[in-house]
């Protein structure tokens, strides 16, 4: 009995370049996805992003220095995980719901370090978490950077139309406060 014939093979979805670049691209598309939604509904990130960012931030630095000492010091990319706690010093050395100049400079700061910081530490610690992970450059690096920058842009978008996909009930029964402008109506997206 004979094997029938098979044409050329397929690229195989398994292999490890194609899994790491899923990976890297879907731990930073769902970690991001969220503040980008949030700053379209609601035109602020929510405050836990941000608090969730430096928690992590700051555990992976305390973790290099930490393994490491001094020689992570001279890696100026292990610097950057210092951003959100910048932030936090800045912000609590204002007052709390001011509306002045150095405020917004604060928000904004606040809004970059979260919109790229959150999938650069998400590549980063893919990289520490997955084995050969750390091979994804050049090409790759770039697709993965590029598919999460559309999920990302995608989820703003998304944010400011959600009066066409959602309703007021959705965000309140997802425990969010329902954003001007929200349809009225049933729940979109819970069983009738």
């Amino acid at each position: 009995m004979t094997e029938p014939t098979v044409g050329p093979p397929e690229r195989d979805l398994l292999d490890d370049e194609t899994r790491h670049l899923a990976v890297a691209a879907v731990a930073a598309a769902a970690i991001g996805w969220w503040p980008a939604f949030t700053l379209g509904v609601y035109g602020v990130i929510f405050f836990e992003q941000i608090f969730s960012l430096w928690a992590v931030a700051t555990t992976v630095f305390v973790v290099a220095v930490v393994t490491r000492g001094r020689r992570a010091l001279r890696r100026p990319v292990l610097w950057t995980l210092l951003l959100p706690s910048l932030w936090l010093v800045v912000a609590w050395s204002l007052p709390v719901g001011g509306t002045s100049i150095p405020h917004q400079v604060l928000f904004w700061f606040g809004v970059v370090v979260t919109i790229l910081g959150i999938p650069a530490m998400a590549a980063l610690l893919v990289r520490l978490l997955v084995p050969g992970a750390e091979r994804l450059q050049g090409r790759s690096a770039l697709l993965a950077g590029g598919v999460v920058l559309a999920v990302l842009v995608a989820a703003f978008v998304l944010g400011g139309q959600h009066p066409r996909i959602l309703t007021c009930d959705d965000f309140t029964i997802s425990g969010n406060f329902a954003p001007p402008g929200c349809s009225a109506g049933t729940g979109s997206t819970e069983l009738g």
